[in-house]
């Protein structure tokens, strides 16, 4: 078997550079694909060798290591064959052409030649790799091994490479838009001009109020849920609407607040942290609780028998060493706060550029309405068919990605701080 080893292994390269192209036209959407002869010469190629593969498989093995061919394998590896020479054929034949638009099932989209063609030289990148894998282990219990872990390595891959497509794609639009007036100064004329300070200032402290109200309410509940209260119907209960309230879409958070808090408080940087707040405590409460569960017994058992109360083992021993697992809660609660505009356009935001007035330069007046960058952000998106603001959104939303990755990264640097401390 070893002496048809580099053959799958080269239609596996070869399924390498169809996947890596296909993907990056298939984000791109551009109408000219300058590869598509390579990608037809690559699947013809890929063709050739997984059957060369197949028939050599028998050929060049002895009888203990020869592979019977069931339906269950030869199947879906002809059917994989038949796939190569379809798409093959279809682009040869010009039934895929660069003028292709078509609509399915009564779908209002239309599928078109940059969308369906590296859609299709993608799959079959994907089987490439996995016949190959399979031949090259002669569908052994080893070949399917590696096949499944070859498939959750490319998933981390795509994941990656799609986070740093998204990113590269605002960093390029957005970059040209950052300077230090953008950055310092209020927007002016509907956000044709100026800068976003005044965004960034408001979208502080709406997660700062939001993060003040949540914290401790969640952390407490949590503590309370894990380490106080009995297993009874009531904790089922109050654990079961947790989770659903975790669910809630924010537009309906958006809704609440608008009915019952801008009754009384009006639109408002207090009206706004406290909705904010309230959609963030379902998931303090449930990723704390995780994190006070994953406490060793043997600790809380260890501070009993040493003479310590139950709040003092509580606060000594079970709050330390679940602070990293609380935090990320929280890192995940800060997250979701900064990157919300439905539950607070209606209840906190203003289009205004006026700067978040301040008692003492330290204290702001939470009776007052605040801008936000999503808020803000939205607007301008609004405004693109009247007024040249493209590239002042994109720069929008470049601070605002910036700044929630900030705020993860310090928090996760916490987080490991604290972690290094623990050790069981």
């Amino acid at each position: 078997m070893k002496k048809i080893k580099p053959v799958p292994l080269a239609s596996i390269v070869v399924a390498l550079f169809l996947l890596i192209s296909s993907l990056y036209y298939l984000l791109i959407q551009s109408e000219e694909i300058p590869l598509v002869p390579f990608w037809m010469g690559g699947l013809l190629v890929c063709t050739v060798l997984i059957s060369a593969s197949a028939l050599a498989l028998n050929r060049n093995a002895d009888d203990r290591t020869r592979v019977v061919w069931t339906r269950g394998r030869f199947l879906p590896l002809a059917a994989d064959l038949v796939y190569f020479l379809a798409v093959f054929l279809l682009v040869f034949s010009g039934r895929i052409r660069p003028d292709l638009e078509f609509e399915f099932l009564g779908l209002s989209a239309v599928f078109t030649y940059d969308l369906v063609l590296p859609f299709l030289v993608l799959l079959a990148s994907f089987l490439v790799i996995k016949d190959s894998i399979n031949l090259l282990y002669g569908y052994s219990t080893r070949g399917r091994e590696v096949l499944v872990f070859s498939m959750v390595r490319l998933s981390a891959v795509f994941t990656l490479l799609l986070l740093g497509g998204i990113i590269s794609i605002i960093l390029y639009k957005g970059i040209g838009a950052i300077s230090w007036e953008f950055l310092t100064q209020p927007h002016f004329r509907l956000g044709q001009e100026g800068g976003i300070s005044t965004c960034i200032e408001g979208s502080f402290w709406l997660v700062m109020g939001a993060m003040l109200i949540s914290a401790p309410l969640g952390v407490g509940a949590a503590i309370y849920l894990n380490e106080y209260s009995k297993r009874t119907g009531l904790k089922r209960i109050v654990t079961i609407a947790v989770g659903c309230l975790n669910g809630v879409p924010s537009v309906v958070y958006g809704l609440f607040g608008l009915a019952f808090l801008v009754a009384t408080f009006g639109i408002s940087l207090l009206s706004g942290s406290i909705i904010l707040g309230l959609m963030n405590l379902p998931t303090i409460i449930l990723t704390s609780q995780e994190a006070l569960k994953s406490v060793p017994n043997s600790l809380r058992e260890g501070s009993v028998a040493l003479g310590a109360t139950k709040w003092q083992t509580v606060w000594k021993v079970v709050i330390p060493s679940a602070l990293p697992g609380v935090l990320t809660g929280m890192i995940i609660g800060v997250a979701r706060a900064a990157g919300e505009t439905a539950p607070i356009m209606w209840t906190a935001v203003t289009f205004s550029a006026t700067p978040v007035h301040m008692f003492y330069g330290v204290i702001p007046d939470v009776t007052q309405p605040v801008n936000n960058l999503c808020y803000h952000l939205l607007n301008l998106i609004y405004f693109l068919g009247a007024w040249d603001v493209e590239t002042k959104a994109w720069g929008t939303a470049l601070v605002l990605l910036a700044l929630v990755l900030i705020i993860n990264m310090v928090a996760i640097l916490v987080r490991n701080h604290y972690r290094k401390k623990i050790s069981w």
